[in-house]
């Protein structure tokens, strides 16, 4: 199943269940308004996700053309990221810096929003709080964290098959149209990076852990367009894509 977060006129924007080919959508506002309140009620609200999913694919469920222009992150704002906190970017809003950022720098990788996490809680039961998996990236300036996107789309562990977590599907980070050198830090475990974030309190369903896998690095200047998307097995994409100019705030 893949979810996607459309802008409106509200912060937390409106759930959409996407088709596996990333072209059409549904609404599912009589779900759950916001992929935050689908993640409260999971267990519940998932089936029903997953019972819309199956009808964008065979035809038998409304839908409408989805541009993942129109999209924000797929939770525009979390209770815990890894990554820093606060709102975040919208996968194809432009990267506003201060005037006269340097020393820009993006670090790309496979994040993981879960559910509800006790704390310490053992890697061996933390697996089941896998939710859905996205892309995220970093941009920092200088040594502080200036913002944090996601992709267009999350998807459910299951979209990826057995083994997704083994460093298999490439993360593919191009700047102005060039491969970023980097590569994937091997396996990781998601249980495990996912107890390590509980190890002092627990996790809030929503929370979004970054997981290492294919994480890439690099530098950045004033005007480069940065894109960030993975492919799967078939060479189709899997999240869409992250693809951003940086730019002068207020230029």
């Amino acid at each position: 199943m893949k979810l996607a977060t459309l802008k409106d006129s509200t912060r937390d924007g409106k759930l959409v269940v996407v088709s596996k080919d990333l072209t059409r959508c549904s609404e599912v506002g009589h779900i759950a308004r916001t992929l935050q309140a689908a993640l409260d009620d999971w267990a519940y609200v998932a089936p029903r996700l997953q019972q819309v999913a199956i009808g964008v694919e065979s035809g038998s469920q409304p839908t409408m053309r989805f541009h993942e222009h129109d999209a924000a992150s797929p939770l525009p704002r979390a209770f815990f990221w890894t990554g820093g906190s606060g709102g975040f970017s919208g996968p194809r809003d432009s990267l506003s810096l201060v005037e006269g950022a340097s020393d820009i720098a993006v670090t790309a990788q496979l994040a993981l929003i879960t559910g509800d996490v006790e704390a310490q809680v053992a890697s061996a039961d933390a697996k089941d709080a896998v939710l859905l998996v996205l892309l995220a990236s970093d941009i920092s300036v200088g040594e502080g964290r200036a913002v944090s996107t996601f992709s267009p789309v999350a998807v459910t562990p299951d979209e990826l098959r057995e083994g997704w977590n083994s460093g298999d599907l490439s993360l593919l980070v191009r700047r102005n149209g060039k491969a970023f050198d980097g590569g994937s830090n091997g396996k990781q475990e998601p249980a495990s990076v996912i107890a390590a974030a509980a190890a002092l309190h627990p996790l809030l369903a929503g929370s979004i852990i970054g997981t290492g896998l294919g994480k890439t690095e690099g530098a950045l200047s004033i005007g480069d367009t940065l894109r960030i998307e993975m492919n799967d097995r078939t060479g189709h994409s899997i999240f869409g894509a992250i693809e951003q100019t940086v730019k002068t705030r207020g230029k």
